[in-house]
């Protein structure tokens, strides 16, 4: 599919209801298993390598990364890149990888653009057996690299539809703000550099962010709407910055 026809192929599915399901929005942090039912893990890592002059810094970071999630982990892997890079230039093959490299043009915003490149790798595996039998999705993007993370997903509560970072904002400001010579109501959030859903519910979330805008903010509204449950995983040592703002996340 022609991701560039994204926006139009998917809207006429913005009106899909998502199966109400019992909220439980202070989901304990545990280490210990409540279910009998034991999440398929699958990674997808996204990434840009074709970005200002930033090219060959992030094609070594992501090199860099992908190795850890190799060696580290025993997860199936699959990479999204949107700039067209061809990634065998990473010179790596590995039975748990897939690549899959597009080029996305004109995306209103980092989080669409995110949106549609996921939508796109989505469409390219459905077929593959892993994918099929895969029950959750940890999405993180590719330049991190969550150590530990094995230990951390099998510990978890299992079965709950999503996987949530630490960093989030929960009370949405009484005051405006001004952006960009607007007044602006500050919105509450959660990051979404990692984060893990269930499967059957990731292509109702990216839809609403390629309709509406900020993954941040669409991934907390889509949480509380839908009646979620979830739980809060890490925080995982970081060193380093984020791609856009160049922040410094010590514990993602």
């Amino acid at each position: 599919m022609n991701s560039n026809l994204l926006f139009l192929t998917h809207q006429k599915n913005k009106n899909r209801r998502v199966p109400r399901i019992h909220i439980n929005v202070n989901a304990p942090n545990t280490t210990t298993s409540s279910s009998k039912t034991k999440n398929k893990w699958i990674i997808l890592l996204t990434m840009a390598i074709n970005v200002g002059n930033e090219c060959e810094c992030r094609k070594q970071l992501y090199k860099t990364q992908l190795l850890n999630w190799l060696q580290y982990t025993d997860y199936y892997i699959y990479v999204i890149e949107s700039t067209g890079v061809d990634l065998n230039i990473f010179n790596i093959t590995h039975e748990r990888l897939k690549y899959v490299s597009f080029e996305l043009h004109n995306a209103p915003s980092s989080s669409q653009s995110e949106a549609i490149s996921i939508l796109h790798i989505l469409n390219n595996i459905k077929n593959d057996p892993n994918y099929i039998e895969c029950t959750h999705i940890l999405k993180v993007t590719g330049r991190y690299f969550l150590h530990n993370i094995n230990n951390v997903l099998n510990k978890c509560v299992q079965d709950l539809d999503a996987y949530v970072q630490h960093h989030y904002n929960h009370h949405a400001s009484l005051s405006k703000v001004v952006v960009a010579t607007k007044l602006v109501t500050p919105e509450k959030w959660q990051n979404t550099e990692y984060y893990g859903i269930r499967k059957g519910l990731i292509e109702e979330f990216l839809l609403s962010v390629i309709n509406e805008g900020v993954m941040e903010r669409k991934f907390y509204d889509f949480i509380i709407k839908n009646k979620l449950t979830f739980m809060r995983i890490g925080p995982f040592k970081n060193n380093i910055k984020r791609g856009g703002d160049k922040v410094l996340i010590r514990n993602l």
